[in-house]
């Protein structure tokens, strides 16, 4: 920091400190020269009693405001940098004309916006349009005249704090929540605002969590199988809550000043935090991690080479793990210019839908310091141009750390706002133009149907308007349960496998939802595989009245071939029902032709045909009452029943 004012300061001056200064008293000379020695033996509180004194010898000593609002920078102190900016431009106007753009800088970061643009065009009109600063000057201007609008423009905006049992006296921040809403992540800088007067240069970052029962967050536990002596921060945890990113620094294990980590929860344990390695991890600076709801990918800031400007947002799919439990990476890119500017992009957020990203920026039209922007995915690596959240979400501070609920409706927040101690988490309700589109999700426990006991089974979810899957998860790390994200407004194929036992399929049709809808409960109760057992395949389609398979179909069939080739032993039946709409002989032709077309279908597909039989049933063996339109739907249905094993 100590270099980085230095540097400020010389470029300020354009000369060393060691020339002609513009005042002649010697004594006050003397204690601005101790000043600099102070202030670089990061003794700042001595320095600015110096430069007081000295100002006390001359008050028209322009050079020691200069520094004093340099000081004030780097102590992110506007109001008092402000004071000494002001100061120097009435002791002299033209001397150094970027006085008035860094005061410029200083009110817009304070909300002062008109004053802000008139300190710009006074800069332009000493300097002139060929400043070193000059097209600066005029994009400050016209954000500015931007920030005015959002001023003008409010959102509704209510916020609640989340109370004592998570806000404490120190600071909390960068909240992440579980798309079921019922676990809570955050971090805390504990003795931040210690009572017994601690230096803040003490405290440190740690995690703590807390559940939601009853609608009340219960009382926040630290992560002590995470928490070190060193700071752990900005994290993201995965849907289910069993994965979780986080940033950690200056580690032995490091590759670069920051990186990112992550840490698995088996049994409620959460592993050792390991290095997440390369490419998500450089020799330059990372941090700040978001993984989508499928795990399939990791959004995180960078300041490594090929950004766009300072910190930047990039991207890197997860493919899985290793044998070994380590994260297996595709290639890390930038998001390109949709999203990062020369300036800096940071705390990037992906909501469970998948293509709403949230993040903060300086740089794209905003209030002042980082505003929150989002922006929508138009096509796999597309991004709309960013909105501003709006105003008073945003303010001219920095605002940071935002997620959002599976509903789309609930974010939650960091502030400093009046009433907190320090920094606090909040909940507010978003604005409908910046909600994304929300989601539900299916939280399972999957067990042995004759035991009773937990299983470790996969579990898949598959889009089927383009049959990529959409979701891989595992119940194998909390007792046979399991909870992914169900994104609205398309149609899904649901399966559960596990080695020995049939296989279970069910379907969501969520084409016409787009508003939050309640979340399912599962208990499935998979069957060994043994004679007499049978699989209703959910995802196989017809056509009314018709026996012409879907194209949908193949994913369902799909599984269904590879089940069958991996117990080659085994011998089916393949039988049609139907609802009781229609005649007994209708309906017996069309169940037994619509069985037939699948046994064709896996003939094709290289099954052997003497291990297949089929039959149609027409409506003589219901599963539901026809009397409902939901009855009907699941008698119409496709099964396979084991013959011989």
């Amino acid at each position: 920091m100590r270099t980085f004012l230095t540097i400020i300061l010389m470029s300020f001056f354009g000369y060393t400190f060691g020339q002609s200064y513009s005042t002649d008293n010697k004594k006050a000379i003397k204690l601005f020269e101790q000043a600099k020695i102070a202030y670089g033996s990061n003794l700042t509180s001595k320095s600015l009693s110096l430069l007081d004194d000295a100002i006390g010898l001359d008050p028209e000593f322009l050079e020691l405001y200069l520094f004093k609002s340099d000081i004030y920078q780097g102590l992110d102190s506007v109001y008092m940098q402000i004071k000494s900016l002001e100061t120097a431009i009435q002791i002299n106007t033209t001397k150094f004309p970027k006085i008035y753009f860094t005061l410029g800088n200083a009110y817009y970061r304070s909300g002062f916006y008109q004053k802000a643009v008139n300190s710009f065009k006074n800069y332009l009109e000493i300097d002139g349009d060929k400043g070193k600063f000059a097209d600066k000057a005029k994009q400050n201007i016209e954000k500015c005249g931007g920030a005015v609008k959002l001023l003008n423009l409010p959102v509704p905006f209510v916020s609640v704090n989340l109370g004592p049992n998570i806000n404490s006296e120190d600071d909390e921040y960068w909240p992440s929540i579980t798309v079921d809403g019922k676990t809570l992540i955050y971090t805390r800088l504990v003795g931040a605002n210690s009572p017994n007067g601690e230096s803040r240069s003490k405290a440190q970052e740690d995690f703590y969590t807390s559940q939601l029962v009853d609608n009340q967050w219960q009382k926040s536990e630290p992560l002590t199988s995470i928490n070190t002596i060193y700071n752990e921060g900005a994290q993201s945890v995965s849907t289910d809550g069993n994965l979780l990113f986080f940033t950690a620094c200056t580690r032995n294990d490091g590759i670069g000043s920051c990186d990112i980590y992550f840490s698995r929860n088996k049994g409620g344990v959460w592993s050792v935090p390991q290095n997440a390695g390369e490419p998500v991890n450089t020799s330059s600076w990372e941090s700040q991690p978001s993984i989508s709801a499928n795990g399939e990918s990791l959004y995180f800031v960078s300041s490594r080479k090929g950004g766009k400007g300072g910190m930047d947002i990039w991207k890197c799919n997860l493919l899985g793990f290793s044998a070994v439990g380590m994260p297996v990476w595709g290639y890390a890119f930038n998001l390109g210019d949709s999203i990062n500017t020369p300036g800096n992009e940071m705390s990037p957020f992906i909501h469970s839908d998948g293509k709403t990203l949230y993040f903060a920026s300086d740089y794209w039209q905003g209030l002042g310091g980082y505003d929150i922007f989002y922006s929508r995915l138009k096509n796999d690596s597309v991004w709309s141009k960013p909105h501003n959240i709006g105003f008073p979400i945003n303010s001219h501070k920095d605002e940071q750390g935002l997620v959002v609920d599976a509903s789309g409706k609930n974010a939650y927040y960091s502030s400093d706002r009046p009433g907190s101690m320090g920094m606090d988490i909040y909940s507010f309700q978003l604005h409908k133009e910046a909600r994304p589109t929300p989601v539900s999700y299916i939280k399972g426990k999957i067990t042995d149907s004759e035991s009773g006991l937990p299983l470790c089974a996969k579990v898949e979810l598959v889009d089927l308007g383009n049959a990529k899957s959409i979701i891989n998860g595992e119940s194998c790390w909390e007792k046979g349960e399991f909870l992914m994200c169900l994104p609205l407004g398309k149609e899904y194929a649901f399966n559960v496998s596990a080695d020995g036992y049939l296989f279970f399929s069910e379907n969501f049709q969520l084409k016409e939802k787009m508003e939050f809808i309640d979340p399912y409960i599962l208990e499935i109760k998979l069957k060994k595989i043994e004679v007499g057992g049978s699989v209703v395949l959910r995802n196989v389609f017809f056509n009314t009245g018709s026996y012409e398979l879907l194209p949908e179909s193949k994913i369902e069939l799909k599984r269904l071939i590879d089940f069958l080739i991996t117990n080659k032993s085994l011998y089916i039946e393949l039988e049609g029902h139907t609802d009781n709409v229609g005649s007994e002989e209708l309906n017996r032709v069309l169940s037994e032709s619509r069985a037939k077309e699948v046994y064709t279908y896996l003939i094709d597909k290289g099954i052997e045909k003497y291990r297949m039989t089929f039959k149609g049933y027409g409506y003589s063996r219901p599963i539901s009452p026809n009397e409902t339109i939901e009855g009907r739907a699941l008698n119409r249905r496709t099964e396979f029943k084991i013959t011989r094993k």
